[in-house]
């Protein structure tokens, strides 16, 4: 976080560049197969903020519905992930920490959907885990 306690990053390529205001409310990794093969990569990590507290302060997401209940956004360039809102809490942004300009400043406290992880990931124990997603 910066000095004004917001946060800043953005996609691989620079044309996608986003700012935080204020706290996030949550940080997770999720384990599911639907992050994983939307990030190529074995479990991807999310900091959810308030709607109105996140803005594109550059470029214009390309979004993309991953299933019933939720759509992803990613840098139409590039391919970065970036963000994920889920259909049943519209008032949150759910935004890649990898994207994040200091991912250190997040770091995560759940893990999501831990009967999908891959074998050989290794978790850590201090993480309170869910089997799937977390009872709202």
């Amino acid at each position: 976080m910066d000095d004004e306690g917001s946060m800043t990053g953005g996609c691989l390529c620079g044309a996608l560049r986003y700012r935080i205001s204020g706290a996030p409310k949550r940080a997770v990794n999720c384990h599911c197969s639907m992050c994983r093969r939307h990030s190529g990569a074995a479990f991807l990590s999310y900091v959810a903020v308030e709607r109105t507290a996140f803005e594109f302060q550059s470029g214009h997401p390309t979004p993309f519905r991953s299933s019933d209940g939720a759509i992803r956004s990613h840098c139409g360039a590039c391919g970065s992930p970036l963000t994920f809102v889920f259909d049943a809490d519209p008032g949150s942004v759910w935004v890649t920490v990898g994207s994040l300009d200091q991912p250190h400043d997040v770091p995560p406290t759940e893990d999501w959907f831990v009967a999908d992880k891959i074998g050989w990931v290794l978790r850590d124990g201090t993480l309170k885990a869910w089997p799937a997603s977390p009872p709202e």
